[in-house]
């Protein structure tokens, strides 16, 4: 629980006015804050008391007819950023905030204004969404030359300038810097499209994108032969490879390589949400898949499902969602079957629901039912006190496996790791480069019906540069297991949370 600020000494300027004017500074206020939560030094000493302060980069630059293109850095406000840092005797975070999420700036609508600065699609750039009723602007990191990345790069400069001119004294007190904030591939509907129940749209399929990932196959393969061996097709150059971009349920395709959805990498999600009013309160339920007949996993029900709760408050919790990615890449074409059953809080299977998945080839026959092995153990019905839904996969459904598609998947997580690597290099070259530097990203592969190849943000959670992991954690990664467990296996040397947000019952 953050401790309320204390009130203002009698006489003492309103805070508004303490930041403004010649010599406006937030480190009063900063000050204040803090001495209410404690001393800088915990008695043990093994604790500082520190902050972070937020530079949102765009919300430096001013309008100035005389200057180039428009708009000139605010002095004055890249100053009270140092004068900040210099009155405060605590370790500072710096956060040099500029992503989709706005600042309220008055020069973002005229970099939306240019096509260049956003992320596109198939059919073309995206337009200014909306996130909680603000904008939301889908700055594109597809490109280090355009106009977002110049004028990101120009305030980030002017940052680090000033606050080199600072006593190194004062830099020591630099514990970490941020970049950019949450950095990663966007898509239509960015408030409610994340999931893979939506329709598939990525980005990004700029111009600077289909040359990036024709050079990118032609870098990787060597030759086309080479790429049509690996992926059966027949190419007549890397110039005839276009990224895909068409679904092959609602669109005509040209050839096959173009087919695209939230499956076609070669894994489908299955998923759902389970509630065993039998089980300790507090306790997640256990999910099973079984693929035609043979058990293939075991997932536990934590997921944060506020739709659920929402719907069913009367179930008390909701953290009752359960997912598993089933890999299809490799399945023989045909029809498959799925069952998935509960562990009963009083032991034995209890069986929730079968669902039938049409693996199909790229001559698309009619999928023919394959052989079964009756090995399932023994399940009954689902009891009165269990209460369940299996989101995916729909019934029947038809899965296409099209092996360009993780290419094009990579590809567009190397953008995003491009992209972060720029500001690393930029901050390496000035006087503040051996200050640790962080992302300060989500991981989306943890969300129950999120679809992590939208964000295409992988990548980014593994070092790089002299970038660690800045993480940040939501609903349920804040107070329980499941952060530890993704942060196991995903082999990270160190962390460190760049924001908090639990949430739910």
């Amino acid at each position: 629980m953050t401790a309320p600020a204390p009130a203002p000494a009698p006489g003492a300027p309103p805070p508004e006015a303490a930041c403004a004017g010649a010599q406006g500074s937030a480190a009063g206020q900063v000050e204040s804050i803090l001495s209410a939560l404690g001393p800088r030094h915990s008695p043990d000493g093994r604790l500082l008391v520190g902050y972070t302060l937020v530079v949102p980069l765009l919300n430096l630059f001013r309008p100035d007819a005389a200057a180039a293109g428009g708009w000139r850095i605010d002095d004055e406000a890249v100053q009270r950023v140092a004068r900040t840092v210099q009155g405060v005797d605590r370790p500072v975070v710096l956060y040099l905030f500029s992503s989709h999420f706005s600042e309220g700036a008055p020069i973002e609508p005229v970099l939306a204004s240019d096509p260049a600065n956003l992320a596109q699609t198939p059919r073309g750039p995206l337009p200014v969404d909306r996130y909680m009723g603000q904008p939301m602007y889908p700055w594109s990191v597809a490109r280090l030359d355009n106009g977002i990345t110049q004028r990101r790069d120009e305030a980030m400069r002017a940052v680090s300038g000033a606050l080199c001119r600072l006593p190194a004294a004062t830099r020591a007190r630099l514990a970490g810097i941020n970049l950019l904030g949450e950095t990663h591939q966007l898509y239509p509907a960015f408030e409610t499209g994340m999931g893979t129940d939506q329709p598939y749209v990525v980005t990004d399929y700029s111009p600077t994108s289909r040359a990036g990932f024709a050079a990118a196959l032609r870098q990787r393969f060597g030759t086309v032969a080479a790429l049509n061996r690996y992926l059966g097709s027949s190419f007549a150059d890397f110039d005839a490879v276009q990224p895909p971009s068409r679904d092959i349920r609602r669109q005509r395709l040209d050839n096959f390589w173009q087919h695209i959805d939230d499956a076609a990498a070669g894994r489908v999600a299955v998923s759902g949400w389970v509630h065993d009013g039998a089980q300790p309160v507090g306790r997640s339920s256990w999910v099973r898949i079984y693929l035609d007949g043979q058990w293939v996993g075991r997932v536990p029900a934590r997921f944060e499902r506020q739709d659920v709760a929402q719907a069913r408050p009367e179930l008390g919790t909701s953290r009752l969602g359960w997912r598993y990615d089933l890999r299809f890449a490799d399945l023989p074409p045909g029809r498959h079957r799925l069952d998935v059953a509960l562990e009963g809080a009083g032991g034995g299977l209890q069986h929730l629901g079968t669902r039938h998945i049409n693996v199909m080839g790229r001559e698309q026959r009619p999928p023919v039912a394959l052989p079964m092995r009756l090995d399932l153990p023994p399940m009954r019905p689902a009891g009165a006190r269990v209460a369940f839904w299996i989101d995916a996969p729909a019934d029947e459904r038809a899965l296409f496996y099209n092996p360009l598609v993780p290419l094009w998947d990579e590809f567009r997580a190397r953008q995003v790791v491009r992209y972060l690597e720029h500001f690393d290099r930029l901050l390496a070259a000035t006087c503040l480069a051996d200050v640790p530097r962080r992302t300060q990203q989500i991981y989306p592969a943890e969300k129950a019906g999120w679809d992590a190849s939208r964000f295409a943000a992988g990548q980014s959670l593994l070092p790089f540069g002299q970038v660690q992991l800045g993480i940040n954690l939501y609903g349920e990664a804040t107070d329980d297991a499941s952060f530890f467990d993704w942060l196991a296996r995903s082999r990270q040397p160190g962390y460190s949370v760049t924001e908090f947000h639990p949430c739910g019952p």
